[in-house]
């Protein structure tokens, strides 16, 4: 056909391109993705190994730079990035239609309508792929991964999250035993002293598989960063085990256990006394069968004969010597529904005895910062039993023997063989215990097997053994390196996988594309000679590549059409390039129409005189109804931030979340505001390249305006800072506004994605598990002290400034509560009394004088006289120093305390010794507690002011000066140097070996006493000491409640996290949005309306039938090929003023086109 003689004509490939699409600039950015994509992998990566990238102890330590590197910087970036990107994907969507000219020989008209920077370009894939332009079809959907989804997934990268951190350390530990001598010496020291509290524990304590194991002491780390760690250690452990089996007696128990009723307890109306006769019960021994070993025993013991049945049950710890087993127990079932059939009754009768072994082993100790066991797991490779000659195997019997009760609920009674190995250890003790035995009511007397009473007999002989041991580790030897591993929870600024993944994909395809369109673009055939985006560069191309013939005839019928319709008919034609003298040019090819809409078809029969015009569809922020749905999403947004902040800040269940409702929030948060702020950036970016096409179309129709401000304006190719200074120079304050929102809503994302964080906190409610078991308003006056004694817990807990000791701070001892729950993780917090003691300290001067002896020289004080022990310090001692405690001899009333430090001789020092005196000051004041189920504190906070007056105060003073008096004899007779007949301490000098040890743990770095380094050590110690000792004799001055009482104001504490909101941020994003719902009101104020064209100038088709009936167009012939400075200077030059309007032509047909104006200039 004729129009293909064209086909073989020269195509250009070197025509203009802007920057943008070149390839040094599409590599740089395909370079930029590819490095940000680089780091992001690196830093995922680094965070998955690490399990973060920075840590803190909480979210309140996370400093301000840290938290603005991780809520602005990714999002900076991914905008930055965005930024870059969008340069690159308008050109590509404005000028698809100029290349698709160039590429082919004959195509679709309406490529001169295609128009892909306007409108939502969520809406361009669609539109692209049904033109088949394949490069904007790719590029658009990339677009809407980079321009949407990229900000809002780096938004949401790095979040505070709680991790599990882990840290080795060498550890310091003392698992030998003490000698088996001294073993012995401490249990015989104890005899007249009660071991309740120390054996069994607290009353309402249920005792874990975790307590029957003794623990060695160990020595934590207190730093502060491991202060909530839970340590793993390969420790050594010890515990005793039961072996037991039915008790071989040879003759029949049928006749040797009786039954006979005693008289009713004169408290006890409604029960009886029951004794039970065990008589000649001959005993197999397995160590020699000839060996005549016989049993005769009687019980007795309190029942409720109303009850039936009724069981008695007992046990025995090494009490017969000519049998071979260490433990014995027996259970009888008697028959109390005849009451005048039970004398001489023979119950049913089941005995059962029990050997004790006694092991270590190498296990992993999984405990806390404060000491709590929480997991024991038992290397069984590397069990070995012990035996005497490590374990004072018959002192600790007779230690858990009197130690431990109750052992059932009937106690021995009259004679028999076990009347002289059967003490009852209920029976003894301080003033404060009557005998169980009378009251043995207040144990079940409802049957049991035999094996439930074996299980509680294991669980007692395992705890007591376990307490005991716990005492007799030697922490004065050297110790053992203990290898451990530290886990704490901590707050990490990390990376989250599906941002980043999420992430990473889109700056892939970013960067593949980006390397793609260098290619593509570097080779494809392109038309253009410069920049078309102004109305000069349009005529141009208009007069130099369109038949004006052609195109008056595809236009005879389109000057008015709407965008709509002249797309309509464009379909339907066709483009064609063909050969003409002069070069190159473009022709249309009629096609036949598309079927005609309904809308079309209803009109066309109405009369000629009802024909409405329909108009051309209006920007969408010039149609009210769009305009009015865009003006209320973003007052939704200014709303829902508000709403937000204010939950934020007071609704409890956003500062309550659980970590799974967390990470979903987090996400959520992180996300939508971020995708929501990339939706208004784009709402503003389609506002500001419809009013840049339109603003010299709108200069034209007011008319009288020159080139520079009509035909050259290319505002659309330009930044919108650029735009903004222009406008402001031009007093185009409209598009000066809408320039600013652009520029401002660059950061948006950022603002909007860093609104919301996340704190971790510990939030409480109301619980019902905490019970009240004493009266905390009554401390009972007891004159009774028990001998104090050293145990393993002090020094650890001196060291790392935690108590290993329930309901115990290092200060104060507190009135203990009750927890029922199977959680031992829960944390609780509830208000309770703390009693302590303090010591006021004074310094005291001192005389020195060297005695003749120069190997051993002395100090005597003249405030130190009367005092027990002469103190004295060793030259050649390779100490810098050393502390001494010295009381008043003999029996005084004075009470002093006085600590003694001398400096060695060869020190640097001016005062080479130093004295304190101290006296004693009880403190009592009600605590806020956090405490743990077994009773370990977590912290505590003082409540109201120090009680000072009262009963309270009074018995507190009586009990501290007794304890006071019982602490200065304890001293006295380590400076006899004698040992009492009573218990005594050991080693002999700890106390101020403690005092010692807690100055070098304070001051490390010092070879000299100081005077106040001195008190703080005393005081510290001395509060222990009273906190210990006050918890572990609770039972002497605490009165117990005759029922526990629900604690209504205890709380659960439980870690949650809380939504923060930020109020900088939230401020910066209310002035932005409320700018951006101004600026889109005043625009539609200001433009609504005023261009008065039958379409939107958004393509060169809906301009091309003006331009080529304007008389202006000639003016253009020959300037295709100069450059956009070249084509300035000659309009400027030409000093022309223009106008856009309609005119009538000389055959009387209205058309627009743009002409000069010769009359006044208008506005």
């Amino acid at each position: 056909m004729w129009w293909r003689n064209g086909s073989n004509a020269e195509r250009s490939v070197t025509g203009w391109r802007p920057r943008t699409l070149r390839p040094t600039y599409l590599l740089f950015l395909a370079l930029v993705m590819g490095l940000m994509l680089l780091a992001l992998e690196l830093l995922r990566q680094y965070s998955d190994t690490r399990g973060g990238l920075v840590f803190y102890d909480d979210t309140d330590d996370v400093p301000n730079h840290v938290t603005f590197a991780y809520n602005f910087v990714p999002t900076i970036l991914g905008l930055c990035l965005m930024t870059l990107w969008s340069f690159t994907v308008y050109d590509v969507f404005r000028l698809e239609p100029y290349f698709q000219l160039s590429k082919e020989q004959v195509f679709p008209a309406d490529v001169l309508s295609a128009n892909y920077i306007f409108g939502p370009f969520i809406s361009t894939p669609i539109s692209s792929a049904r033109r088949n332009h394949w490069v904007v079809l790719g590029v658009s959907i990339i677009n809407i991964l980079v321009q949407l989804m990229l900000p809002a997934t780096l938004s949401a990268l790095l979040d505070v999250d709680s991790v599990p951190m882990s840290s080795d350390a060498t550890l310091r530990g003392w698992p030998e035993l003490v000698a088996v001598g001294e073993q012995a010496e401490w249990i015989s020291s104890q005899r007249n002293m009660s071991l309740y509290s120390l054996t069994r524990g607290d009353t309402g304590e249920t005792p874990s598989r975790l307590s029957h194991f003794a623990i060695p002491p160990v020595e934590l780390p207190s730093d502060d960063a491991l202060v909530t760690a839970l340590w793993k250690l390969n420790h050594t452990v010890y515990w005793t085990d039961l072996t037991c089996s039915d008790l071989p007696i040879s003759n029949s128990l049928t006749a040797n256990v009786t039954v006979s009723l005693g008289e009713t307890p004169a408290d006890y109306s409604n029960y009886s006394t029951l004794t039970c006769a065990l008589r000649d019960l001959r005993l197999t021994s397995s160590s020699d069968s000839s060996q005549n070993c016989a049993l005769n025993a009687n019980y007795s013991g309190i029942f409720d004969l109303t009850a039936t049945p009724v069981q008695a049950r007992r046990w025995e710890l090494d009490t017969i010597p000519c049998a071979p087993f260490d433990l014995y127990g027996f259970l009888l079932d008697i028959d109390t529904t005849n009451t005048g059939r039970l004398v001489g009754q023979t119950p049913k009768a089941q005995f059962f005895s029990c050997g004790m072994q006694y092991y270590r082993a190498k296990a992993e100790v999984s405990m806390q910062a404060n000491g709590s066991v929480v997991a024991i797991v038992v290397d069984k490779g590397s069990m070995s039993a012990l035996d005497s000659s490590q374990l004072d195997i018959a002192g600790f019997k007779a230690y858990l023997k009197r130690g431990i009760c109750p052992t059932g609920n009937v106690c021995p009674s009259g004679n028999g063989t076990l009347t002289n190995y059967s003490l009852d250890r209920c029976g003894l003790g301080i003033e404060a215990h009557k005998s169980l035995c009378s009251t043995s009511a207040q144990y079940s007397q409802v049957p049991i097997s035999g094996d439930e009473f074996i299980s509680k007999i294991r669980m007692d002989m395992k705890l007591g053994f376990a307490r005991l041991l716990s005492r007799l580790f030697n922490t004065n030897a050297a110790y053992t390196p203990i290898q451990g591993v530290g886990t704490t929870d901590q707050v990490a600024v990390l990376v989250l996988t599906f941002p980043a993944i999420a992430s990473e994909v889109i700056l892939l395809l970013g960067t593949v594309t980006c390397i793609l369109l260098a290619l593509f673009y570097q080779s494809r055939e392109n038309i253009l000679k410069s920049d078309p985006g102004s109305i000069a560069a349009m005529c141009s191309i208009v007069a130099h590549l369109f038949n004006p013939t052609a195109v008056r005839e595809f236009g005879e019928y389109t000057d008015k059409l709407t965008a709509r319709q002249l797309n309509r008919k464009l379909r339907a034609w066709r483009c064609y390039w063909y050969e003409e003298p002069s070069g190159r040019k473009l022709g249309f090819l009629p096609g036949k129409a598309p079927p005609r809409t309904l809308r079309e078809k209803v009109l066309s029969s109405k009369p000629a005189s009802r024909k409405a015009s329909r108009q051309d569809a209006r920007l969408h922020f010039l149609s009210k109804p769009i305009f009015v749905a865009e003006l209320l999403g973003l007052l939704a947004v200014i709303c829902f931030m508000t709403v937000m902040f204010i939950l934020c800040s007071k609704d409890r269940r956003l500062r309550r979340l659980s970590d799974s409702a967390s990470d979903r929030l987090s996400v959520a948060l992180g996300i939508l505001p971020s995708l929501v702020a990339s939706m208004m950036r784009a709402l503003f970016n389609s506002i500001y390249v419809n009013i840049s096409i339109l603003e010299p179309w709108i200069h034209l129709q007011k008319g009288g305006v020159d080139a520079k401000n009509s035909l050259l304006l290319n505002l659309s190719s330009q930044s919108p800072i650029t735009v903004f200074f222009r406008s402001i120079r031009s007093r185009s304050f409209v598009l000066s506004l809408v320039a600013l929102c652009c520029i401002i809503n660059t950061g948006l994302p950022a603002v909007l994605g860093a609104l919301f964080t996340q704190s971790r906190t510990r939030a409480a409610w109301p619980t019902q598990a905490v019970e009240l078991r004493y009266d905390y308003s009554t401390i009972l006056n007891s004159s009774t002290v028990p001998t104090f004694f050293q145990y393993g817990p002090i020094e650890s807990t001196l060291l790392n400034s935690v108590s290993l000791l329930p309901w115990t701070a290092p200060d104060y001892s507190f009135v203990p509560l009750s927890v029922h729950t199977n959680n031992m993780e829960h944390k609780y917090e509830a208000v309770t009394l703390g009693i302590g003691a303090d010591l006021n300290c004074h310094q005291v001067p001192l005389t020195q004088d060297l005695s003749k002896d120069e190997n051993i020289p002395y100090l005597t004080g003249r405030d130190t006289e009367g005092m027990d022990g002469t103190p004295s310090v060793n030259k050649s001692s390779s100490e810098p120093y050393s502390i001494q405690l010295l009381a008043p001899s003999g029996v005084t009333d004075n009470g002093t305390l006085t600590v003694l430090a001398i400096n060695s001789v060869g020190s640097n020092t001016d005062s080479p010794t130093l004295a304190l005196q101290c006296q004693p000051i009880p403190t009592i004041q009600n605590f806020t507690i956090s405490f743990d189920p077994s009773g370990i504190l977590q912290y505590y906070y003082p409540i109201g002011s120090t009680i000072t007056s009262g009963t309270l105060v009074d018995n507190v003073t009586s009990n501290l000066a007794n304890y006071h008096e019982h602490f200065i004899a304890s001293i006295q007779d380590i400076g006899n140097g004698t040992i009492a007949d009573g218990p005594k301490l050991f080693p002999s000098d700890w106390p101020s070996s403690l005092i010692k040890l807690v100055y070098q743990n304070l001051n490390p770095e010092l070879t000299t006493i100081d005077a106040q380094g001195l008190t703080d050590a005393t005081k510290q110690v001395y509060q222990w000491l009273f906190a210990a000792y006050f918890t572990l004799q609770k039972d002497m001055y605490l009165r117990p409640l005759p029922k526990p009482i629900t604690d209504n104001d205890a709380q659960i504490l439980r870690p949650t996290w809380s939504i923060v909101c930020s109020l900088s941020s939230f401020i910066v994003a209310l002035i932005m949005v409320s700018s951006m719902a101004i600026a889109l009101v005043l625009v539609f104020i200001t433009r609504y309306g005023k261009f008065k064209g039958p379409r939107i100038p958004q393509s060169l088709g809906s301009v091309l039938v003006w331009l080529t009936d304007s008389p202006i167009l000639p003016s253009f012939y020959g300037t295709y090929d100069w450059t956009n400075a070249a084509r300035r200077d000659y309009l400027v030059g030409l000093d022309k003023k223009y106008v856009f309007r309609m005119i009538t032509t000389l055959a009387g047909e209205q058309k627009w086109v743009i002409e000069e104006d010769k009359g006044e200039k208008v506005g």
